[in-house]
């Protein structure tokens, strides 16, 4: 994910712009442009997505049933937050996203209300737009809908496209959801492209543009982590806390609302374990089906409790009995012995426990650091690089930060800056404060940020001509969602949405 610095043509400068962190600069135009930006959000409309068994420890707060009949009711069309709804799976679809690309181990209530909300935000977005499809006469007919199921393999198997028996095979609602989802998304495809696909762009956007997008500041900086922990400190809590780096490896066959089926399928895999896999294809209702069931290797609290405290249970080739959580009925097979994990494979772990069990004094700690840099900086800026040098840290050199902050390489840009990604304080404090300032401390989850800004990138017109036509091609995308933000504001304000979230999620404690 890396990308190069100077753009030989209008391809390659696509790439480097991904790469850049432009902002507006602190004139009246650059605050404008800023302003203009945070309206023109990319409004990503998606359809039914299936995903595979998660576990989480809101979720079964989340599907229980509130005070209010649905989650929420849109224009008398009610929303249900049941386990098999679309709010579900949206849901499910964020945590699985949040759990792969997020560096915490376990993902904070606060962070799975987020979800939740978000999730319920895309499902009344989507029952929006398809109510004024119905009205507006957008529709598609049944051979368009089953050709797009076919094309997308829902029924792929034995090297064809479509095969009967895998279709024969799948239930009849399985294959109504398959299909209402399917039209709904062709649906919402069709009217995003009759109301919004065909925008002008004029040269005068197409360069005010450019001229926000270009700019950027660069800095010096520090990170001071909360995990940055003396090893034989690590050390201690790794052997005195072996229950949170054991490991489990299962395969599990879920079903969701038949537990006499579940029943019956247990019962056949006891008389035939060597069949557990074949089984697990042909009859589980999770996506892991297409792996045999096989849920990979995975801590104690990376699945729901009732799942793990059955999973770790359990010997090498030994199958659970019926284990039921939010999500269904499961079988659960094991495929290796509980291993724990060793120090320098868990280390990223064991630090990520240590400052959860620790918070408080690692917070404190770091941030008696960062005022003792901050205060010393403060006095000559000048001494910026030396000071944390002292204290056994290393600043590190940015390239132009731009106001959308979202992905930052070094100075050589070759390294990714994970660390300072979608940092909105970050960015908004590195362009008020002026070259040669030193700005801080930015509180993340895992630590604090310091910096000095060193350099302004001046606008450069040869970059302009050569990117053009990316330019055209990405600013067109934002037109049309900030169009369509426009039409969406519209149409929620003419609907009548009764919103229960808050009911049914009570904030906890």
């Amino acid at each position: 994910m890396a990308a190069s610095k100077k753009p030989p043509s209008p391809q390659s400068k696509k790439k480097d712009l991904q790469t850049k962190k432009a902002s507006a600069q602190k004139s009246a135009h650059g605050s404008v442009a800023k302003t203009a930006m945070k309206k023109l959000l990319v409004i990503i409309i998606v359809g039914f997505v299936a995903v595979a068994f998660v576990g989480s420890f809101a979720y079964r707060y989340a599907t229980r049933q509130g005070s209010a009949p649905s989650i929420a009711v849109v224009n008398g069309e009610p929303i249900s937050a049941g386990p098999d709804s679309l709010f579900a799976n949206f849901y499910r679809q964020f945590y699985e996203q949040e759990r792969q690309s997020s560096e915490e181990e376990e993902l904070t209530e606060q962070k799975d209300r987020e979800m939740m909300r978000r999730a319920l935000d895309m499902v009344i977005q989507r029952t929006i737009i398809l109510q004024y499809a119905e009205r507006e006469g957008i529709t598609v007919n049944r051979e368009t809908v089953l050709s797009a199921i076919i094309k997308k393999g829902y029924y792929a198997g034995n090297g064809k496209t479509f095969d009967e028996q895998r279709y024969n095979s799948t239930p009849e609602s399985l294959r109504q959801d398959i299909f209402k989802s399917e039209k709904e998304q062709l649906i919402i495809n069709m009217f995003v492209q009759e109301h919004f696909g065909d925008v002008i762009v004029s040269d005068v956007e197409l360069k005010s543009f450019f001229q926000f997008t270009d700019y950027g500041k660069k800095i010096d900086y520090v990170f001071l982590r909360y995990d940055d922990v003396p090893e034989e400190t690590l050390h201690a809590f790794y052997e005195e806390n072996p229950r949170l780096f054991e490991k489990a490896h299962v395969a599990h066959i879920l079903i969701k609302d038949d537990e006499e089926k579940a029943q019956e399928i247990l019962e056949n895999v006891k008389a035939d374990p060597g069949r557990f896999a074949q089984i697990a294809r042909e009859f589980s209702e999770d996506t892991t089906k297409e792996k045999d069931g096989d849920l990979g290797w995975f801590y104690r609290k990376d699945m729901i409790a009732e799942f793990s405290e059955a999973a770790f249970k359990l010997k090498k080739d030994e199958i659970s009995p019926l284990v039921r959580t939010t999500f269904g009925t499961h079988i659960i097979k094991s495929l290796d012995d509980v291993k724990v994990e060793s120090y320098d494979s868990a280390l990223s772990r064991i630090k990520s426990e240590y400052v959860s069990e620790h918070r408080d004094e690692v917070e404190k700690k770091v941030a008696t650091l960062s005022k003792e840099i901050l205060t010393e900086a403060g006095a000559d800026s000048d001494t910026f690089d030396a000071i944390p040098k002292k204290y056994g840290l290393r600043p590190t050199t940015t390239d132009y930060i731009s106001v959308m902050g979202q992905y930052i390489l070094d100075e050589n840009r070759n390294t990714p800056l994970f660390e300072l990604m979608n940092n909105e304080e970050l960015v908004e404090l590195v362009f008020s404060t002026e070259i040669g300032q030193v700005g801080g401390p930015i509180k993340t989850p895992e630590g604090e940020i310091l910096f000095k800004v060193i350099d302004e990138k001046p606008f450069d017109q040869s970059e302009y001509e050569k990117s053009k036509e990316y330019l055209a091609n990405t600013y067109n995308t934002l037109k049309e969602n900030y169009l369509f933000n426009d039409w969406y504001n519209h149409e929620v304000k003419n609907s009548k949405i009764v919103d229960n979230f808050g009911q049914f999620f009570p904030r906890q404690g």
